[in-house]
């Protein structure tokens, strides 16, 4: 071997490998170190100073933290774990093994968790309303799982605005009144008028024009009835443009609104239906199609009977109020056949007797007598006592 390829003795090493455990020392100016193993796998048996119980402790904080079920409450206790988890693993890497990047690094997802711990703790947060506004939230809209943030959003003082009246005092005029706005009432109660004729009422957690808010997109027209107060009323309102805003952007509570709204239509539909009744008990509904079949079908048969059932189903529906539109007309047109009789105190009959069916006209009524006496298991009918 040629003097300038030759192995240099100064600073060779020796590797050799034997079956014991790591064994490291020198020889003068030789470094001697033995690399002993089990197999062709290394096995450590020795505790370093990097694997501290700072290092497990932070590891099991990890563990039980993406061990929790993903419920609101689990998702919080994950959050509160990992806060715990990155902290002690900072300072490990601090304090340990004097590493400032896992030191930086693990401090960043100590401040990330941290801020959605206290983001998820501040929609727990308990909210409260005022007594009035806490029964319409668990009347109306606790059932539809409309949460307290939600209904905050709704009634907030930029949404809407409460207001006050008195006895005698009117929401709205017939015929000057903007459909302009939905109310929804708290307390008191409201009657409501058709050219002075009461129609029907309003009592607490019902709206007061549902169905001209529903019908009427145009906010400049009138309202086609009054609305007064029977009793002191506190009142939720909100102006049309202001709930179509809010309902672009919460999709959820704009169903649940509209809901509501279809509902107390009903209700106040109801309310009209109750005003006519034949002499034997039945009450005529107006909301089912058979009534207006059985008329019309019966049209030839010019007895007293049918005009007079015909004269009280065009009084309070017309045609079968289908439509948003028809049952905001059908409230007030009770009031428009002057000749529907009045009680001194300027209301209408709730009950108007029909004349009785003379001996030649009971054969020709069979069929709108057996519809009445056969449907009233779907309540579409109901018997009074005489």
């Amino acid at each position: 071997m040629s003097e300038g390829t030759g192995l240099q003795d100064r600073g060779a090493t020796i590797v050799q490998i034997l079956p014991g455990i790591n064994i490291t020392w020198e020889e003068g100016p030789f470094n001697y170190t033995a690399y002993l193993g089990i197999g062709s796998l290394g096995w450590c048996d020795e505790w370093r100073t990097p694997q501290h119980f700072i290092f497990q402790l932070a590891n099991a904080c990890f563990l039980f933290s993406y061990s929790v079920p993903s419920t609101k409450k689990g998702i919080i206790f994950m959050h509160a774990l990992l806060v715990l988890g990155f902290f002690i693993f900072s300072a490990w890497a601090w304090i340990i093994v004097c590493a400032p990047d896992i030191f930086f690094w693990n401090l960043s997802y100590t401040f990330i968790n941290l801020c959605q711990l206290v983001f998820l703790l501040y929609q727990l947060r308990p909210v409260k309303f005022d007594p009035e506004l806490e029964e319409a939230y668990h009347t109306l809209f606790a059932p539809f799982k409309v949460s307290r943030i939600q209904f905050k959003k709704l009634i907030g003082n930029e949404m809407a605005h409460i207001m006050s009246l008195h006895a005698g005092e009117a929401y709205a005029l017939q015929n000057l009144t903007r459909t302009d706005r939905l109310a929804l009432l708290l307390a008191g109660k409201l009657n409501v008028l058709c050219d002075g004729h009461f129609l029907h009422p309003i009592l607490a957690c019902e709206f007061l024009d549902s169905p001209e808010f529903e019908s009427r997109a145009n906010m400049d027209d009138k309202f086609k009835v009054s609305i007064v107060a029977a009793t002191s009323c506190r009142y939720l309102y909100w102006q049309r443009t202001s709930l179509e805003y809010l309902f672009a952007k919460e999709t959820y509570l704009a169903t649940v609104m509209s809901t509501l709204i279809a509902r107390d239509i009903t209700t106040k539909l109801y309310a009209m239906n109750n005003k006519i009744v034949t002499e034997k008990g039945y009450h005529l509904d107006i909301r089912l199609p058979s009534i207006t079949s059985s008329l019309t079908a019966a049209g030839d048969h010019k007895t007293s009977s049918f005009k007079a059932i015909k004269k009280h189903a065009t009084v309070l529906c017309g045609s079968l109020p289908n439509s948003p539109e028809s049952v905001y007309n059908s409230r007030e047109k009770l009031c428009k056949d002057k000749k529907v009789p009045v009680v001194p105190n300027g209301r209408v009959m709730e009950h108007v007797p029909l004349n009785e069916l003379s001996n030649e006209d009971l054969a020709s009524s069979n069929d709108v007598e057996s519809w009445l006496e056969t449907s009233s298991k779907y309540h579409s009918c109901e018997v009074v006592d005489s």
